[in-house]
C-alpha cells in the first residue's frame, strides 16, 4: 500500500511537470484586421523611406528582410520579430547613424501604432510556468523548514539558466532522475531533522601538529621542532594537518588554535582550512587567513564550524616562499604553531530544535493517528507555503497509517509521511495564483517577495499577513520589504544576485597560468569576491545611487586589494571603505578584479568578450550571436600582435561591423586590466618580448618570473554616436551621460531575478515608470527595490 501511494505521488509529480507551461492569457485577441491594415500601411510607408535600401529582397545574407514582411502576430516568432523591429527602431539603432535619419513625426507616429498591437500579443504569448525551486532554493528552504544545517545543494543537478539567472521558471525543467534525487536528499534532510536518538557526547580534545607522532619525517626538512610545538614555513606544501582533531561524530564544533610569528619582525598571514584535509576523498573548505603576531604572545584564532566524520583541521602559511633545504637553521620567517583544542558536537538544546520543532511534546512511544494529524496540521502550511487543507492533510496522514498497521515504529512512519511532502510539487513549486484579475493572491507575493530578498521560504509573519490578506497592501508591503532587507537572510540576496549578475559564480571557471600571472593566489581570489559583495551591500544598505555601479568616488579594500591595486595606505586583512585615491582607475564594479577575471580566460582578455558581458551586464543590451561562416578572433599567444590590430581586420566584414561597432568600445577601454584585474601598460608575454630582471616569484629561491614584457596596451576609442575616450576613465564618464539606460538595465535585471521571468514587450510601460520614478530620487538603489515590489509588475503572474 505504502509504495502505491508513494508511486502515486510520483505520477501526479511528473504529470504536473509535463504540463508546467500555462497560458494565462487564454481569450486574449490580436489587433483588429483593420488596424493592422494600417498600421502595415504605416510601416510600409516608413520601410520605404529609410530601410529598404539594405533591408529588401535582395538582402545581404543575415539581414532582415522588410520587403514582404507584413504586420502578422499570429506566432510568438511573429510576435518576437516585429518586438525586435520596434526596439531597433526606437533606440535609433535603426537606421544605422550614417545614413539619413527619420523625422520624429514619422518615428513617433509608427511605434505608437504598433505599441497596443506588440502589448496584446506579447500577452497572448506569454507562458507562464510553475517555477520550481532552484538549487539554493531548495537547500535554504529545507534549512528554513526543518532548521538543520546540512549540504543539499551537492546532491541536486545544475539548475539551467536564461536571462542570465537560474531561477527562471522556464528554464526549470524536471526529470525522473531528478525526482530520484530528491527522494535521496529527503532522507538526507529527515536524518538531520530527526538527529541520534541519543544525546551525543560533546568533548574537547587538547592536540597540537606533533601529536599522533606523523610528523617525524618532516621535522628538520619541512618544519622545524619547538618545545612550544612545530614551526611551518612553505607556503607550497606543507604537512601540517591535525591528526588529533578526526572527528568521530559530526556536528558543529569549536576550534581554538595558538601560533605566533617567528624570525621576523612583522605579522605573518596563516590560512586555516577544515573538512576531509586527511583523507582528501572529500573537498576541504578555506576558513579564513589569520595575522600571527611577532614576539612571545601568542595569536589566538577562534572559529565554528560543520565536522563531517573523519574531518579535520590544516594550517598554512601565506606568501612565504616554497621548499626549504633545511628547517632547522633556515633563517626565513616562519609561524610557530602551538597548541590547539576542539569542542563539539555543539548541543545547544536537547532535544535538537529540529525535532522539537516537528513533534512538540509529542511522545512516539505513545503518539498516534491523531497526534501525526497534528504534526502535519502545523507542517503542511509551512512546506507549501499557504493554507493547507483538511483533505491534504489527510492524504499525507494515510501514508504514515499505511506504514504504522504493517509494523513500523510511530518515527519511521511519519518519516513516509514527510518524505512524501518535501518531494511533492505543492514543496517544489512555487504556485502564483491570481486572487484578482492579473494579480496574484497573498500567499503567491509572500513567496515572490521571500524568495526574491532571501531565496527561501516565507517566515511566519509573512505567511501570517498573507492569511489575513494584508500582504497586498502598499504600506504592509513596504514595512516588510524594509524588514526583510534589514535581516542578515538578505544576505542571500546579495551573493544570489551579484553572483549572477556580475557573474561572481564564475570566478574558478578559469584557473590564470601561474607562467603569466604567478601573483595570483586563492587570498586574492577570496578577496576579490569580497569586495564586489561588500560593494553592492554597501550601495543597498545606505541607499546610494545605482550609478555608483558604474563609477564611484569611494572603494571597498582589504591591504591585499590595496596591493594588487596599487593603492598605499591601506593595511591589514580586514576589508573597508576607503575614499578613491585621485587619479585612480578603480571605482564601480567594471574595474573591479572579480568582474575582470571572470570576463577573461585564464592566459589572456578579450576585448569581444567583455564587450559583449559590458553591454549584457550592465546595459541590457545583450549581442545576437556572430554570423555564421565567420570565424573568431583568437588572441595571438606569441605575442606578436595585439587583438585589437586583428579586430580592425575584423570589422572589414561588413555583417560584423554593426555589432562590433557597439561591442568593441567597453572592451577596448577594459584593455588596460590583465586577466586577474591588475592594471597594464604593456601585455605580458611568453613568446616575443623583453625579459624582466629581479623579478621573483618566490624571493626566498630566487625563483624568477617567467613572462616578458609584451606590446603596449592601447585602450583608446569611441563610442557608437562618435565620441571618443582613452582609457577606462574617460569611457566611464560617456557612460554616465546616459543614466537612464543604466538604470533601465539595472531594473530589467532586478524583475528578472525578482519574478522569474524576462519582462516582455507588455512590461516596458512599467518598466519605464520605475526607471522614471527611480530618477527622481536620485537612482537610490534600496528605493527601486522599494519600487519594484510594489510594482504592479511584480504583483502579476
Amino acid at each position: 500500500m505504502i509504495s502505491f501511494r508513494l508511486q502515486y505521488y510520483s505520477q501526479q509529480f511528473q504529470a504536473l511537470a509535463l504540463a508546467l507551461p500555462l497560458c494565462l492569457a487564454a481569450g486574449t485577441t490580436s489587433a483588429a484586421p483593420e488596424d493592422l491594415k494600417q498600421i502595415n500601411d504605416l510601416s510600409v510607408h516608413f520601410f520605404e523611406e529609410n530601410c529598404y535600401e539594405c533591408h529588401d529582397e535582395d538582402a545581404k545574407k543575415g539581414e532582415l528582410d522588410l520587403y514582404d514582411l507584413a504586420l502578422k502576430l499570429d506566432t510568438e516568432e511573429q510576435a518576437r520579430q516585429w518586438a525586435q523591429i520596434f526596439e531597433k527602431i526606437e533606440s535609433g539603432e535603426m537606421p544605422p547613424a550614417k545614413k539619413e535619419r527619420p523625422s520624429a513625426a514619422s518615428k513617433n507616429k509608427l511605434l505608437e501604432a504598433l505599441t497596443p498591437a506588440l502589448t496584446k500579443a506579447d500577452k497572448k504569448y506569454r507562458q507562464v510556468v510553475l517555477r520550481r525551486l532552484n538549487r539554493v532554493e531548495y537547500e535554504n528552504t529545507i534549512h528554513d523548514l526543518l532548521h538543520i544545517d546540512v549540504d543539499l545543494a551537492i546532491h541536486l543537478p545544475e539548475d539551467a539558466t536564461s536571462h542570465g539567472f537560474d531561477n527562471i521558471g522556464a528554464a526549470l525543467s524536471v526529470s525522473t532522475e531528478q525526482i530520484a534525487t530528491y527522494l535521496k536528499t529527503a532522507d538526507i534532510a529527515l536524518d538531520a531533522a530527526f538527529g541520534p536518538e541519543k544525546r551525543p557526547k560533546s568533548k574537547t580534545l587538547h592536540t597540537d601538529l606533533k601529536d599522533k607522532g606523523r610528523l617525524e619525517k618532516n621535522l628538520g626538512k619541512l618544519l622545524r621542532d619547538d618545545p612550544e610545538g612545530v614551526v611551518m614555513f612553505s607556503s607550497y606544501y606543507s604537512p601540517t594537518n591535525f591528526w588529533g582533531f578526526m572527528v568521530r561524530e559530526p556536528g558543529r564544533y569549536k576550534v581554538k588554535l595558538t601560533a605566533r610569528a617567528v624570525q621576523s619582525d612583522k605579522a605573518l598571514i596563516m590560512r586555516v582550512y577544515a573538512g576531509d584535509v586527511i583523507a582528501g576523498r572529500r573537498e576541504k573548505h578555506l576558513v579564513g587567513h589569520y595575522l600571527t603576531e611577532p614576539g612571545e604572545q601568542w595569536t589566538t584564532i577562534e572559529f565554528e564550524d560543520h565536522f563531517d566524520r573523519y574531518d579535520s583541521v590544516k594550517v598554512m602559511p601565506y606568501r612565504n616562499g616554497g621548499h626549504l633545504k633545511d628547517a632547522a637553521t633556515t633563517d626565513r620567517p616562519g609561524i610557530l604553531v602551538g597548541k590547539a583544542e576542539m569542542t563539539g558536537p555543539l548541543i545547544e538544546q536537547w532535544p535538537p530544535k529540529s525535532r522539537t520543532a516537528l513533534l512538540g511534546n509529542i511522545n512516539p512511544q505513545t503518539a498516534g493517528l491523531a497526534d501525526v494529524e497534528a504534526v502535519l496540521a502545523q507542517f503542511l502550511p509551512l512546506a507549501f507555503r499557504r493554507h493547507a487543507t483538511q483533505k491534504e492533510i489527510q492524504l499525507y496522514s494515510g501514508l504514515f497509517k499505511d506504514a504504522h498497521e504493517q509494523g513500523r515504529n510511530f518515527i519511521d512512519s511519519l518519516r513516509i509521511a514527510l518524505k512524501a511532502v518535501l518531494v511533492s510539487p505543492e514543496f517544489l513549486f512555487l504556485d502564483e495564483p491570481s486572487s484578482k484579475p492579473r494579480r496574484i493572491s497573498d500567499y503567491a507575493l509572500a513567496n515572490r517577495l521571500s524568495y526574491f530578498l532571501w531565496s527561501s521560504m516565507p517566515d511566519k509573519e509573512l505567511l501570517t499577513l498573507a492569511a489575513r490578506r494584508d500582504l497586498h497592501k502598499p504600506e504592509v508591503l513596504r514595512k516588510q520589504t524594509e524588514r526583510m532587507l534589514r535581516s542578515p537572510k538578505s544576505r542571500a540576496f546579495t551573493d544570489n544576485f551579484t553572483g549572477q549578475w556580475l557573474g561572481l559564480r564564475e570566478i574558478d571557471f578559469t584557473e590564470p597560468s601561474k607562467k603569466l600571472y604567478p601573483e595570483f593566489d586563492e587570498f586574492l581570489k577570496v578577496s576579490m569576491i569580497e569586495e564586489s559583495h561588500r560593494f553592492f551591500q554597501e550601495i543597498l544598505d545606505k541607499n546610494l545611487s545605482l550609478l555608483n555601479f558604474i563609477d564611484s568616488d569611494w572603494l571597498i579594500l582589504n591591504e591585499r586589494l590595496a596591493e594588487h591595486y596599487d593603492i598605499e595606505d591601506v593595511k591589514g586583512l580586514e576589508y573597508r571603505k576607503v575614499p578613491r585615491p585621485p587619479g585612480s582607475v578603480r571605482g564601480g564594479v567594471l574595474t573591479q578584479a572579480s568582474v575582470l577575471k571572470v570576463t577573461a580566460n585564464g592566459t589572456n582578455t578579450s576585448p569581444v568578450l567583455r564587450g559583449v558581458w559590458v553591454l549584457d551586464h550592465i546595459l541590457g543590451q545583450p549581442s545576437p550571436p556572430p554570423p555564421k561562416g565567420v570565424p573568431s578572433v583568437e588572441p595571438d599567444i606569441r605575442g606578436a600582435t595585439t587583438l585589437r590590430e586583428q579586430l580592425e581586420k575584423h570589422r572589414d566584414v561588413e555583417s560584423c561591423a554593426t555589432c562590433h561597432v557597439k561591442i568593441d568600445p567597453p572592451g577596448f577601454a577594459l584593455e588596460n586590466f590583465n586577466v586577474i584585474g591588475g592594471w597594464r601598460d604593456n601585455y605580458r608575454s611568453l613568446g616575443e618580448g623583453k625579459r624582466l630582471k629581479d623579478t621573483y616569484v618566490d624571493p626566498y629561491n630566487h625563483v624568477r618570473v617567467q613572462y616578458k614584457i609584451g606590446l603596449p596596451v592601447d585602450a583608446a576609442g569611441s563610442t557608437p554616436d562618435g565620441k571618443p575616450f582613452n582609457d577606462i576613465i574617460g569611457f566611464k564618464k560617456l557612460m554616465l551621460r546616459d543614466q537612464k539606460n543604466i538604470a533601465a538595465g539595472l531594473t530589467e535585471k532586478l524583475l528578472t531575478y525578482a519574478t522569474g521571468r524576462a519582462p516582455g514587450f507588455s512590461d516596458r510601460t512599467a518598466l519605464n515608470d520605475l526607471v522614471k520614478s527611480s530618477e527622481k530620487t536620485d537612482y537610490g538603489f534600496r528605493s527601486l527595490i522599494h519600487k519594484i515590489i510594489q510594482s504592479p509588475v511584480f504583483r502579476q503572474p
